[in-house]
């Protein structure tokens, strides 16, 4: 008989945090944001800026898997609506115990902002 393998969910969330970057210019995630001893499964999306209005142009990519979310850069209120600030996935990606998520963002906007992201989902314990 085949063993039966328990996983326990436990609701979690990834900040990504772009702190005053000035109007045209990129910033990313270096290093690379490491998942952890647990696989992540990231099921939300939310995006938003510290002003009203201010829009960046955003990339997101699964490190270990290669797997970029996005063909270029998507504008984030594209991603996720201003009067939403959270979408679903259309289908949970799982990202591997100790792979790492790549974020980069430019700021589309005509003075300095910041961009807070926050990826929803749960561990798999």
């Amino acid at each position: 008989m085949g063993e039966q393998r328990f996983v326990i969910a436990v609701p979690y969330v990834i900040p990504v945090t772009f702190a005053a970057v000035a109007a045209g210019v990129m910033s990313n995630t270096t290093p690379a944001i490491n998942v952890g001893p647990y696989n992540f499964v990231w099921t939300r999306l939310a995006i938003q800026t510290a002003n009203s209005g201010g829009v960046f142009s955003v990339m997101i990519k699964d490190v270990a898997d290669s797997k970029n979310f996005m063909e270029s850069a998507v504008r984030s209120n594209l991603l996720v609506p201003n009067d939403n600030k959270m979408v679903d996935l259309p289908r949970p990606w799982r990202f591997n115990a100790f792979s790492s998520i790549y974020v980069e963002a430019t700021n589309n906007g005509g003075s300095q902002d910041s961009l807070y992201i926050a990826l929803h989902g749960y561990l798999e314990q």
